[in-house]
């Protein structure tokens, strides 16, 4: 194939790849699918929305506890991202106009839950039309929400978005008030959730701020107790006094509360998963730090954020390009051609879109084949079901979407060495990686934390699943009756163990230690494939125990390498965290700093590659190397060094080593018998063993 024709290959493949981001944006119901690539838009409908203090202005506050600080938790709770600024007494939140109402929901909110009495008794009037209602039905009328009713009581229901635009403007006197609350499903129904209108009283009967603790209850129900001598605990007895009510965050209604116990209520909501992931969405919101009171001050629409939309798609393929060049420094002997590399990579990031399909028809078919739904809120008891169905939902369904990508470099000649596996196995899951996270980079705004977070945990857990069974590939060279399916199996089992520890709250150090036992599991599978080079006939036709094996390297530098690496990669997190809560304050020396780690952890990753421990293979073919092999019949002599053992062969010398003494001479050890004492050359091939007239004539 020429030049030309590979160029050509890998822009078309390049171009399918962004057809395939339009074509799944457009899909109807690919919503999990068009997710991914949502991010080739990001920027370009933001919107700044401005918020004023209501009141008194905020003192001095320390570090991470001012308000932009806790704006931002506020919004990491609520799961939207936004460029937060604070001046004075105003704060500016830029976000994608889509998230403008749910931002709107969160900072408004002051942080304390109110206690409502319900009224019934109210009969709702129409609502009033929304502006995107009007402009959409042209007769002012909001059709899209129903009129219900149930004995006395009325209410309207609709969609959640419906329901909580139409309740800023309900038409009501002012002694009561619209609240949102969502429909609880009698069964786990698969149609979207429904809300309806709550009407209580306006003034509240307690208010429950300074002193509430909230925490897990019994099943899918949060427990709100007061702490001893606290304002929460008196309004929670004056609750508990008043009989039934509501309790409310903001304008959502949360349900009526429970009293089983002094000072302390209870908030159901429902049965099944999806109440466990509703009650776990409310308690990280209800455990935020309180908010002054902000009010709406403007909104202006901005123009398209090019760079934000650029980084996010060039950002994902550098991060993975990156770990390319790491992985390729254990494939030195016989580099595979960059066409090749490149094709599997763009087909990794290919493969993004039938896992995707996949996922969403496993989620579609059934409640419990939900990764979002099956953790229960990340409860520990639900930790076996939702590891069973990270494994078969997402593990197969990405596992086995990069194991297609990477098949047109196995059918290809230049996959001639086991380490070639390994190679295309982690070079499909580094495009798949990338693809995956120009999704969430978009989703979250490109925020140093989450840059960081996927840069040194999922992308390199995504490296480690395809080494898997990309090892199994490239052994199957070697030993054709290697179970690849066992090993895809395998790499489908640890990544739904990954997810579902990320998943599991209180879990995630698990998720790290597994990451670090997957990376010594891919130094394991390296040195093993590399204990062989080019497979042909004659090295097929050396039994495994007919090797002699030899360790070589420095494994304390190797671990110490390692181990800077993790620290480097845990300080670059927190130095990204800080950068998070201090955008606007970074400073020379915090840019100098960053840039030395950086500069450090590159340093410490040559040197991972570099004093990784390998083995020298000795047989009956030749010497074998770090993937590098030659028969005997191309090696003229060798001499012992200081620490290494150099081959003096065809085509330029090997350096065997570096070794401890006794490695070094186990090895001159086994060159001897096979070359002579002095080093002078023994042309006894492989094939003169099996053909006595030439074996008696090298003989002498």
């Amino acid at each position: 194939m020429t030049a030309v024709l590979r160029a050509l290959l890998l822009v078309g493949l390049f171009g399918s790849l962004l057809l395939a981001l339009v074509a799944c944006d457009a899909a109807p119901g690919t919503e999990r699918v068009s997710g991914m690539f949502a991010s080739a838009l990001a920027g370009s409908d933001d919107v700044e929305l401005t918020y004023e203090v209501d009141g008194q202005p905020r003192g001095p506050a320390s570090f991470g506890e001012d308000l932009r600080a806790l704006v931002l938790r506020r919004l990491g709770a609520g799961q939207v991202s936004a460029d937060v600024t604070e001046d004075e007494r105003r704060v500016r939140i830029v976000v994608d106009e889509a998230y403008a109402a749910r931002v709107d929901e969160l900072v408004t909110w002051s942080g304390t839950l109110l206690v409502l009495a319900p009224a019934p008794e109210i009969v709702l009037g129409p609502p009033r039309a929304t502006a995107t209602a009007a402009r959409e039905n042209g007769d002012g009328a909001t059709s899209r929400l129903t009129a219900r009713q149930d004995g006395d009581e009325r209410w309207y229901e609709g969609s959640r978005a419906d329901v909580l635009a139409a309740i800023e403007t309900w038409p009501i006197d002012r002694d009561h008030r619209v609240l949102a609350e969502p429909i609880p499903r009698p069964t786990p129904e698969r149609e979207p959730s429904r809300w309806r209108t709550r009407v209580v009283r306006a003034q509240p009967i307690a208010e429950l701020g300074d002193g509430a603790l909230v925490g897990w209850g019994d099943g899918p129900s949060l427990r709100v107790r007061g702490a001893e001598g606290s304002p929460a605990q008196a309004a929670i007895d004056l609750a508990k006094a008043r009989g039934r009510s509501i309790v409310a965050r903001g304008s959502i209604a949360l349900g009526s509360p429970t009293f089983s116990e002094p000072s302390a209520l209870h908030l159901s909501f429902g049965n099944g998963a999806e109440a466990y992931a509703r009650a776990q969405h409310e308690r990280q919101l209800l455990t935020t730090p309180r908010l002054p009171p902000l009010r709406r001050a403007g909104a202006v629409g901005l123009p398209p954020n090019r760079p934000l939309a650029i980084a996010c798609f060039v950002v994902p393929v550098l991060l993975s390009l990156a770990w390319l060049f790491f992985v390729r420094r254990f494939d030195r002997a016989h580099p595979e051609p960059m066409w090749l590399v490149g094709s599997t990579f763009l087909l990794g990031a290919l493969a993004v879109v039938p896992a995707g399909l996949a996922e969403a028809a496993f989620a579609s078919a059934s409640p419990w084949l939900d990764p979002s739904l099956v953790t229960f809120g990340g409860q520990l008891f639900a930790f076996p079901l939702s590891f069973a169905v990270f494994t078969v939902v997402v593990g197969l369904s990405e596992e086995g979407a990069k194991r297609l990508a990477a098949q047109l470099a196995v059918r290809r000649r230049e996959f001639d060495e086991p380490v070639d596996g390994i190679v295309y196995g982690i070079v499909a899951s580094l495009g798949f990686a990338a693809a995956e996270n120009i999704r969430y980079f978009a989703i979250g705004r490109l925020t140093a934390p989450l840059v960081i977070a996927r840069s040194f945990m999922s992308v390199p857990a995504h490296m480690f699943f395809g080494a898997l069974w990309g090892y199994a590939l490239g052994a199957r060279l070697v030993d054709p009756k290697t179970r690849t399916w066992a090993w895809l199996l395998t790499a489908a089992a640890c990544h739904g163990l990954f997810d579902a520890l990320l998943s599991t709250e209180g879990a995630g150090m698990l998720a790290v230690m597994l990451n670090v036992g997957l990376a010594s599991a891919f130094v394991i599978l390296v040195r093993r494939a590399l204990r062989h080079g080019v497979v042909t006939r004659e090295m097929l036709a050396i039994r495994p125990e007919q090797r002699v094996l030899v360790r070589v390297g420095r494994p304390a530098l190797f671990w110490v390498s390692a181990a800077f690496l993790h620290v480097l990669a845990l300080g670059i997190f927190f130095l990204g965290a800080y950068f998070q809560l201090s955008r606007h304050r970074p400073s020379t020396g915090f840019v100098a700093g960053s840039s030395v780690m950086l500069t450090l952890l590159g340093v410490a990753a040559l040197g991972v590659s570099q004093t990784v421990p390998l083995d020298v293979a000795i047989d009956d073919y030749g010497v074998t190397f770090a993937g590098a092999s030659r028969a005997w019949r191309h090696i003229r002599g060798f001499a012992v060094l200081a620490d290494r053992v150099e081959l003096d062969c065809e085509g330029g010398p090997i350096l065997l080593g570096p070794a401890h003494a006794a490695a070094i001479e186990t090895i001159a050890g086994e060159l001897r018998r096979r070359l002579g004492g002095d080093g002078a050359p023994r042309l006894v091939t492989l094939e003169s063993r099996h053909d006595p007239a030439e074996r008696d004539g090298s003989a002498g």
